[in-house]
């Protein structure tokens, strides 16, 4: 029975020992950070007006509950802002990733849709210009080659006139003649020089003709059978002269009508091209139009991409500041919770009033 009591004695000493080694190290571990020397502090204020043990309990129950409503406040925000940033980055990223898309569509419609399309109707325009100035060549040559022929045919006309002239003195000269004087068979012969030979080569009956005279004039003009057949010969040499004329006037209206169809084909032709040259203008001018708005609504989208890059990177710099002072906040707080927790258990101990602080 003896041996108990000791024991137990013992087992009291050991533990009240145990219990003020304890009590020593919550101090020390309450002196080492501010929260717990402000609590000391407390407890130091309570015992030198002697208030209730109860006031202070519940005073450091009140910290203790401010404490975890604060943990639970600084979470629940914290919450929210990671909720708000998620939502940010999500939307702005959409924004981002749309604006490179758009960026990227753009870029392939100017450089493999609206340049190619500007070129085609460029190389086009300068074609169509072209084939429109060898049209208004082939009008001055044509205009031209027609002046000419009209010219020639004027010419031809006049001399066939003249070749008329003259056979028609040349028939009333020759049918004259019975005994000719050298006065009469030199006016003859200057009246058939008045022929020249491209007019004399000109219809069949002239070498003939040119025969004829030829021995009349060796003759003299003395046989009146050869002056017969002379003046036979140079009334057919002046029917087929005013038929070469009749059909050259006639070739001289047909080429007139095939030049005035040449021309309606030509200026028609004219008309056309400068049709199509004044609507592929309109589309180089649209397309242009195009590519200039495509142009600044490219670099407007690229602003925007830069703009929503930069919002990001505030965003993400200002909630990993955030993040910093969350962390910070609430380390802060949950060192300062089992701070006061042990204050609060040091004050309920049984011995607190034996406690030198």
């Amino acid at each position: 029975m003896k041996i108990v009591l000791l024991l137990c004695m013992m087992v009291a000493v050991s533990f009240g020992i145990s219990s003020k080694l304890s009590h020593a190290k919550k101090l020390e571990e309450l002196h080492g950070s501010k929260l717990g020397r402000t609590i000391l502090n407390l407890v130091n204020l309570h015992s030198s007006v002697q208030g209730p043990i109860s006031e202070l309990i519940e005073a450091i129950e009140e910290l203790i509950a401010d404490i975890n409503t604060n943990i639970d406040e600084v979470e629940y925000k914290f919450q929210v802002r990671t909720n708000e940033h998620n939502s940010y980055v999500a939307q702005v990223g959409q924004q981002l990733q749309d604006a490179e898309q758009d960026i990227a569509r753009m870029i392939d419609v100017i450089d493999n849709l609206l340049i190619p399309r500007r070129d085609q109707i460029r190389n086009k325009i300068e074609s169509l210009i072209e084939y429109d100035e060898f049209n208004r060549k082939n009008v001055d040559e044509t205009t031209l080659l027609r002046e000419q022929e009209h010219e020639a045919y004027l010419q031809q006309i006049e001399e066939d006139n003249d070749a008329l002239d003259a056979v028609d003195d040349a028939i009333n000269l020759v049918s004259s003649l019975s005994n000719p004087s050298l006065l009469q068979i030199k006016n003859i012969k200057f009246t058939l020089k008045r022929l020249s030979s491209k007019q004399w080569n000109r219809v069949h009956q002239g070498p003939m003709v040119q025969a004829l005279l030829q021995i009349a004039l060796n003759q003299n003009f003395s046989d009146q059978g050869i002056l017969k057949q002379i003046v036979d010969a140079l009334n057919e040499f002046r029917n087929q002269v005013v038929d070469a004329m009749n059909a050259l006037t006639k070739q001289e209206q047909v080429n007139i009508e095939e030049f005035e169809e040449r021309l309606e084909q030509l200026d028609e032709e004219h008309r056309e091209f400068q049709r199509q040259i004044n609507q592929s203008q309109v589309e180089l001018d649209a397309t242009n139009q195009k590519i200039e708005d495509c142009n600044q609504f490219l670099v407007q989208r690229q602003a925007d991409r830069q703009q929503y890059k930069s919002q990001l990177d505030l965003e993400n710099e200002t909630y990993a500041v955030d993040t910093d002072i969350y962390t910070q906040t609430a380390n802060e707080l949950q060192r300062e919770l089992p701070i006061a927790e042990q204050g609060l258990s040091l004050i309920k101990s049984a011995d607190f009033s034996d406690i030198k602080i």
